[in-house]
C-alpha cells in the first residue's frame, strides 16, 4: 500500500484522544468453529509465538497509562500536543453481559477535558459537577462513545494471533509490501478476512462489521498494520470510512509486546489515506487492579 496524498490531521482532536493506543489491541472473538486454512493458521502460530516470547499468557482486562498525543498538521485548529491519562476495565455485572468502563483526562490549554463511562452510563464533567451524557449533548456523547471503543482496540491487539484466527472468509497469505508516506517499504505477510465486530474510530456506539487486512513483518512475524473497512447495512463495504494503524517500537512488558509509538490514518473525501495522529506512549499498566467503583463519576 503506497500513501499517495500530503499528510495532514483532522482538527477534531477530541476524536483522536484515545487513537494512540488503538494499534496496541487484540480480538477476543471467539475462533472459528471450522478449521483454518493452513497458511492462516501457520501465520497465527508464528505471530503468537512473536508476540508472546515467553509463552501463553493470560488475556488482558484492564489497563491505566499515559501518553503524549501530536496532531500532525500544525495548522489544524487543535493542532499540537496533547497528554492523555486513561483507564479501562472490562467489567462482567453478570456471567452473560459485559460493560467496558473507561475514565479519562485530556490535559490540553485551555480546555481541559474529563469524561467516562460508569456502571450507569456516559458521563463528563461540566462547569465542575458530573452529568449524564445523553441526546441533548450528542457530540460529547458520541466522542466518550468512540473513545471507550479505542480502549477496546488496545485489549485486542494485544493479541494478534487471535485477530487472525477470529477472520471469516480469509483470503490465502500472501507476499504484500507495506509502504506509508517516504518509509521504504516493508516485506509483509499479508490476509484479508471479515470479522463480525469490530470498535471503529469513527465508529461510535456498538462493533460494526469490517473486512480487515492484517500486515505481518515477514521478517519477524511481528504485526505492523491493521487495515479495516467497515461493511454498510447491505453488506457492501464503505472505502470513504477505511482506518489503518501502524504499529511501532514494539517492546516486551508483561509477557506481551507492546508497541510505544502509534500512527493513525484515516481515507479523506478524495479517497486517500492520510495521517491523522502519531502518539508516544509513555506509562502502560496492563494489569491494575481495578473495580468498577474506580469509574464511578465524581459526586
Amino acid at each position: 500500500m503506497t500513501l499517495l496524498a500530503p499528510l495532514h490531521a483532522t482538527p477534531d482532536m477530541r476524536i483522536f484522544t484515545l487513537a494512540l493506543v488503538t494499534a496496541l489491541a487484540t480480538a477476543q472473538e471467539s475462533p472459528l468453529p471450522t478449521p483454518l486454512t493452513a497458511d492462516l493458521e501457520a501465520l497465527a502460530k508464528r505471530v503468537e509465538a512473536a508476540h508472546h516470547p515467553k509463552g501463553p499468557v493470560e488475556p488482558v482486562t484492564a489497563f491505566a497509562g499515559s501518553l503524549e498525543l501530536q496532531v500532525v498538521d500544525a495548522k489544524a485548529a487543535q493542532a499540537g500536543q496533547v497528554y492523555l491519562a486513561v483507564k479501562y476495565l472490562e467489567y462482567h455485572p453478570t456471567k452473560t453481559k459485559v460493560r467496558h468502563l473507561i475514565r479519562y483526562e485530556v490535559k490540553e490549554a485551555g480546555t481541559p477535558i474529563e469524561r467516562g463511562r460508569d456502571r450507569f452510563g456516559f458521563w463528563d464533567l461540566h462547569q465542575g459537577k458530573a452529568r449524564d451524557l445523553t441526546e441533548d449533548q450528542p457530540q460529547d456523547r458520541a466522542a466518550c462513545e468512540r473513545d471507550t471503543n479505542l480502549a477496546r482496540q488496545l485489549v485486542r491487539f494485544l493479541e494478534p494471533g487471535v485477530v487472525l484466527r477470529a477472520l471469516s472468509a480469509p483470503s490465502v497469505v500472501r507476499d504484500e509490501p507495506l509502504q506509508l508516506g517516504r518509509e521504504k517499504p516493508v516485506a509483509c505477510e499479508v490476509v484479508e478476512g471479515d470479522l463480525p465486530g469490530f470498535p471503529l474510530l469513527q465508529q461510535a456506539g456498538e462493533d460494526v462489521p469490517v473486512h480487515a487486512k492484517v500486515f505481518v513483518t515477514k521478517a519477524t512475524g511481528q504485526l505492523l498494520a491493521v487495515e479495516t473497512t467497515p461493511r454498510k447495512a447491505d453488506g457492501s463495504l464503505d472505502p470513504t470510512r477505511t482506518e489503518l494503524v501502524r504499529i511501532l517500537d514494539l517492546q516486551e512488558q508483561d509477557g506481551f509486546l507492546v508497541p510505544r509509538k502509534l500512527y493513525h490514518l484515516q481515507r479523506g473525501d478524495d479517497g486517500r489515506m492520510r495521517l491523522q495522529t502519531t502518539a508516544l506512549i509513555t506509562t502502560l499498566s496492563l494489569r491494575p487492579e481495578l473495580r468498577a467503583e474506580d469509574f464511578d463519576r465524581p459526586k
